[in-house]
């Protein structure tokens, strides 16, 4: 906690620590403690924008993406968690943006989304680590496509997209799941709100965050991918985004979120999201 925002919790494959990003726009840092919430490290270069971190399968480094200045395009990079190594740069080019790095279950490939080829339009690609080569795997030109996630058995890649491509406030984004053995995508939810981050919890249920562009409340959901079935997670009060669901090694299941702060506010004090957690019985 503190007066400053801190989103995008990752949890690392073990359960015992968590990235997240914190700072404001201009100067944002990846920061690394343990699951308490103890033990503070920086992760990212200091300087620039830094944010939506990703574990490695081993455990043993988060790639993330990072941007010299606002002037700058996004670059993806990624940081060692043991030795004394430094950030450094996975992709970058000063024509295009490289953003949420997701690495696939065996670790061999990176997802991304990226508008290279394609100025401004987004697509989704993947990076394979052993030889560097990078694949597209969507196409077209009215949508934009983000934030890939591997499924846990990593033959498909979960996403949202913004459905048109032109600026326009409320944006209307949906879910849609990528099949990478056929390249079909079909969509799991549909109208005119915003269906943003999800993530897989196992292979059957995802978490995401749900914004009702009429009320702008925004609230997390669980969604069941056989029956596309929905479970209400939080209420909303407290404008709860970017869920992240995991299962520790006793099998139970968890979820941190960033939400608004609860409790008493100090008089001044920014209202500001932090990292909650909580148990899940879906």
């Amino acid at each position: 906690m503190g007066l400053t925002d801190h989103e995008h919790p990752a949890v690392s494959p073990d359960g015992s620590l968590l990235a997240f990003y914190s700072g404001e726009y201009g100067s944002i840092s990846i920061i690394l403690t343990n699951i308490r919430g103890q033990f503070c490290r920086r992760l990212s270069p200091h300087g620039g924008n830094n944010t939506q971190p990703a574990w490695h399968p081993q455990g043993n480094l988060v790639a993330f993406r990072h941007q010299h200045t606002t002037k700058h395009k996004w670059e993806i990079w990624q940081v060692e968690l043991v030795g004394d190594i430094d950030p450094r740069p996975v992709l970058a080019d000063p024509k295009f943006d490289y953003k949420h790095p997701s690495f696939a279950p065996d670790g061999s490939t990176l997802a991304y989304f990226s508008d290279e080829g394609s100025p401004k339009i987004y697509h989704l690609w993947v990076l394979d680590l052993r030889t560097m080569e990078r694949t597209q795997l969507t196409f077209g030109s009215e949508q934009n496509h983000c934030h890939p996630v591997y499924s846990p058995d990593g033959t498909r890649i979960i996403y949202h997209a913004y459905e048109g491509i032109a600026q326009v406030e409320p944006p209307v984004t949906n879910v849609y799941e990528l099949d990478l053995a056929t390249g079909e995508s079909r969509p799991l939810t549909s109208g005119a709100d915003q269906y943003k981050h999800p993530f897989y919890l196992d292979d059957t249920v995802i978490t995401l965050h749900h914004r009702c562009n009429e009320t702008r409340v925004r609230r997390l959901l669980a969604l069941n991918l056989r029956s596309g079935g929905t479970v209400e997670l939080t209420s909303g009060k407290k404008n709860d985004k970017h869920p992240y669901p995991w299962v520790d090694g006793d099998g139970k299941r968890h979820m941190a979120w960033a939400s608004k702060k609860e409790g008493a506010k100090l008089e001044g004090e920014p209202s500001t999201y932090d990292i909650f957690m909580a148990p899940l019985k879906t």
